[in-house]
């Protein structure tokens, strides 16, 4: 998560996640796309290598003994998107200023996508970076272009190679997206955390991983990717790991919400209610209008049996993100632990508008009806809609034998708690109750 963009709780509406801000959600409009069929333009510049496989392996060919490299990557979707022909003279005119300047200055250059393309430089570092940033994005205005973005890396980076660094310029610009048109950025921390993010939301939690922890060389204080990190290691279930980076995330930022919400939420996973308790009180002290931080608040009062003070934070997710479902039949277990059968009734029934096959839902939903003695007809199609939905759950099928039982009808009763029985959840009482009323009715 980029610091300069960082605005990680906005429209959320999770219950059952890290808290954890994609890289994509702080795009800027228009900016950072790279997809769709590329224009030719091999005829007008026979010197650009027309792949970015092409150009890295010309780097290393032709820059093998080069101490140091610097590329300068540059994205002209905005000049395309202004012009009247996007797929044509468009492009041409985009890239010439790049041209000009990669002659200029003696370099290599190639296209690393649609509307990227990326320069080489041997010989120049990062002092020589930022100044030749400012002059390629000098040569651009000269033409007339509209404001670009460019992103520039250098090598030596780590242990990275020098075709690593095409990649590496690559990811700044996407850093660069994050600021818009006109914006310069180097490679840095950042840059690795939103890679990662990206990687992280297309399910590749190795490659993310492994872009924090090259984060973390390149900025050892940087506090989301601590946090980034963590978030990786709590998926996977590495808990000592996932803590260490929460706490190290927390050091270095104190009143950054995410780290101590996170470690609040790995401690839930781990059934420690009361510690969890503590962390999402601290988090709700800074931000008392996250979802998820109000939400699970709530959770762990109700798991340690404190319906009452529960309730107030419950009602506040669902008016923070009234289409959580979540959220909305929590309030309603909350509510009916309280006593208050015909409010949690509303709660369930804007649960079940959000989610109509929540099966647990719909139970509760029904035997809220059946308690208040009434729409008993109504309380049994809601039981039945969720045996139907998960017939092999027990309690789901006493739920309904009890509305049976209620409404008389008592063959159908007895074969829903004989069901209730076979999948392993005892319901002799009743049985029995139905077989001694039948002996009492046969009797008299």
């Amino acid at each position: 998560m980029a610091k300069e963009a960082l605005s990680p709780f906005k429209n959320r509406s999770t219950t059952q996640e890290f808290l954890f801000s994609p890289a994509e959600s702080h795009r800027v409009d228009g900016q950072g796309t790279d997809s769709g069929p590329s224009a030719d333009l091999s005829g007008r510049f026979p010197e650009m290598f027309d792949r970015q496989e092409t150009l890295m392996a010309a780097i290393e060919a032709q820059m093998a003994t080069a101490t140091t490299i610097l590329v300068l990557a540059m994205d002209i979707g905005t000049a395309i998107a202004a012009a009247a022909d996007p797929d044509g003279d468009a492009t041409t005119a985009g890239v010439a200023p790049l041209a000009r300047f990669c002659r200029t200055h003696g370099g290599i250059w190639g296209r690393i996508g649609r509307q990227r393309f990326a320069c080489a430089l041997a010989e120049r570092d990062g002092h020589a970076g930022a100044e030749l940033a400012d002059d390629l994005m000098s040569h651009c205005q000269e033409a007339g272009l509209p404001p670009v973005i460019i992103g520039w890396a250098t090598f030596p980076t780590l242990d990275m190679t020098r075709a690593d660094t095409v990649q590496n310029a690559r990811k700044a610009l996407d850093h660069g997206a994050f600021f818009g048109s006109g914006s310069i950025t180097p490679f840095d921390g950042v840059s690795l955390n939103i890679s990662g993010d990206r990687l992280y939301q297309a399910d590749d939690m190795a490659g993310a991983m492994a872009e924090f922890k090259k984060g973390l060389q390149l900025d050892p204080t940087d506090a989301n990717l601590y946090n980034s990190l963590g978030v990786c290691y709590g998926i996977l279930e590495d808990y000592p790991n996932a803590f260490a980076a929460f706490e190290n995330a927390m050091q270095l930022s104190p009143h950054d919400v995410m780290a101590v919400y996170n470690k609040g939420y790995l401690l839930l996973r781990q059934g420690q209610h009361t510690t969890a308790l503590a962390c999402f009180m601290e988090a709700y002290a800074h931000e008392p209008e996250i979802f998820e931080v109000v939400y699970h608040i709530g959770q762990a009062h109700m798991a340690l049996a404190q319906a009452d003070q529960a309730r107030p934070f419950l009602e506040a997710a669902t008016r923070i993100n009234p289409r959580s479902g979540p959220a909305a039949a929590l309030l309603g277990r909350c509510l009916d632990d309280l006593g208050l059968t015909r409010d949690a009734i509303q709660a369930y029934k804007h649960a079940v508008k959000i989610n109509p096959e929540d099966a647990e839902v719909l139970s509760r939903l029904g035997q809220s009806y059946r308690l208040l003695g009434e729409s008993l007809d109504v309380a049994a199609v809601f039981c039945e809609q969720s045996v139907r939905l998960v017939p092999d759950n027990g309690q789901f099928r006493v739920a309904l034998g009890e509305v049976y039982l209620q409404l008389e009808r008592i063959d159908e009763a007895r074969a829903e708690f004989e069901a209730a029985e076979r999948l392993g959840c005892p319901d002799h009482p009743r049985i029995e109750a139905i077989q001694e009323g039948r002996m009492a009715a046969e009797a008299g």
